[in-house]
């Protein structure tokens, strides 16, 4: 092949069996129905030299020892560079987290499961890149406005508080800023159909339950392809969404929902009525170039004290024995999720995380992958950074390691404060590293 971009195209259903558990609460929910299927879209690319797939996963994360095996399948099966794999989880709270196999008899359905999603994912890029085809890029940017909302909130006390609840009179103002920005790439293909990649950030936490589900990036996926009657392809990115969900806290309470099937359409409508309003204006960009790049950035251990680890050690028992409400725990000052995470890096071999992140070029367009789930500010600070004409930022991209707060959050408190297992830089050294990429994309 010339020196120009290639595209493909691919989609395969991962919906689980019922009965396994639904990863992304701290209470124990095991799945008894589906509401729509799960699935797993990808978008192979190629300049005739280079290739690189890009994945839009119905699921809640994937772990980076899982990313690895999955990758290097792809790589010899597909005859590429394994770094030119892009998983990108959408993260629906009704759904599951691709892992590694454990091996424990107890876990034989879900080591099936996680096996068929492994073959599943060789077998969609394979399919993807049998589906090339000449293309050019076309992008855009638009705006959703008032969707959704930084979770964090300052109180009448001085503190502050992870989704206080709707209608909390004690709220005072809301900390933090909403990335209300879309971002459209329209990948038009010579004799296939038009792929259209959609980047909006915030929690796909809006269904709860016991069904399978991939809430509203699945619903807004299949809205845009209705709209052109299937005569072409979407799939959603999620950009940085650590500390953003659909909650309007200043609702009052009983006026309006904010969980539920409704409000997940309703979101999925107004992102996909966005993305095609952008859709007409979109411009094309240069698209003779794929390429990739990593980059590894270590951060430490979030800190804590001697004196809280036999606490931590406590309430942790008392949270795995009787639950999250059990009375027991408020006698303590170490809430059980700061627990969890005290004695998960109190058992961590090391003192620094080592992390990847994940850079692809495709034409004129940088995707950025974080490994977990980065504040909002962290991602606009990356775009900020933009030399090329779109600078795409994703979460829980090839691994989800955890929240990534900003310097702020550090210094308050909160839910993500609590659980992350990182360091108080996290934020500065995952800017950094996506700067490093950045700057080798602008080279070649």
């Amino acid at each position: 092949m010339e020196k120009k971009l290639y595209a493909g195209y691919a989609k395969v259903v991962v919906t689980p069996p019922l009965g396994l558990r639904i990863p992304g609460s701290y209470n124990h929910r095991y799945a008894d129905g589906v509401i729509t299927d799960l699935y797993l879209r990808a978008t192979a690319f190629s300049d005739g030299e280079n290739k690189a797939i890009i994945f839009s996963c119905d699921a809640i994360s994937i772990k980076a020892t899982a990313y690895e095996m999955v990758r290097d399948q792809i790589a010899q099966r597909c005859n590429m560079d394994p770094d030119g794999v892009y998983i990108n989880c959408l993260h629906p709270h009704t759904a599951f987290r691709i892992d590694t196999p454990s091996g424990d008899p107890e876990d034989a359905v879900l080591d099936a499961h996680l096996k068929e999603v492994y073959e599943k994912f060789v077998e969609c890029a394979a399919a993807a890149f049998e589906d090339l085809k000449p293309a050019c890029l076309m992008i855009g940017t638009g705006k959703v406005e008032g969707l959704a909302f930084s979770r964090r909130y300052r109180m009448k006390d001085g503190s502050c508080r992870t989704n206080p609840g709707t209608g909390n009179p004690d709220v005072v103002s809301m900390l933090g800023k909403q990335d209300e920005s879309l971002q459209l790439i329209r990948v038009v293909r010579e004799g296939g159909k038009e792929i259209l990649m959609v980047n909006y950030g915030t929690h796909a936490d809006v269904i709860t339950g016991t069904k399978y589900c991939p809430d509203w990036p699945g619903f807004a996926a299949e809205i845009m392809e209705g709209a052109f009657s299937c005569q072409k392809e979407a799939m959603l990115l999620v950009g940085a969404q650590g500390d953003s969900n659909q909650v309007n806290v200043f609702i009052k309470k009983g006026t309006g929902k904010n969980y539920g099937i409704q409000k997940s359409l309703f979101m999925a409508h107004a992102v996909a009525k966005e993305a095609l309003r952008v859709y007409e204006e979109a411009r094309e960009i240069p698209s003779d170039k794929v390429a990739y790049f990593h980059t590894h950035v270590k951060i430490g251990k979030n800190p804590h004290t001697p004196e809280e680890e036999p606490i931590a050690q406590k309430v942790r028992q008392i949270y795995l024995e009787k639950g999250t409400q059990a009375p027991e725990l408020e006698e303590y000052p170490v809430s059980y999720i700061k627990a969890l995470r005290i004695v998960q890096n109190m058992h961590r071999n090391f003192d620094f995380f080592d992390l990847r992140i994940s850079g692809l070029q495709i034409g004129n367009v940088a995707f950025i992958g974080i490994p977990g789930e980065p504040f909002m500010q962290i991602g606009m600070d990356i775009k900020a950074e933009n030399k090329l004409d779109m600078t795409v930022v994703t979460a829980l991209t090839n691994g989800g390691e955890g929240y990534y707060p900003d310097a702020a959050a550090f210094e308050e408190a909160g839910y993500e404060r609590d659980t992350t297992p990182f360091a108080p830089d996290c934020a500065e050294k995952l800017v950094e590293g996506a700067k490093t990429i950045m700057a080798q994309m602008e080279k070649i």
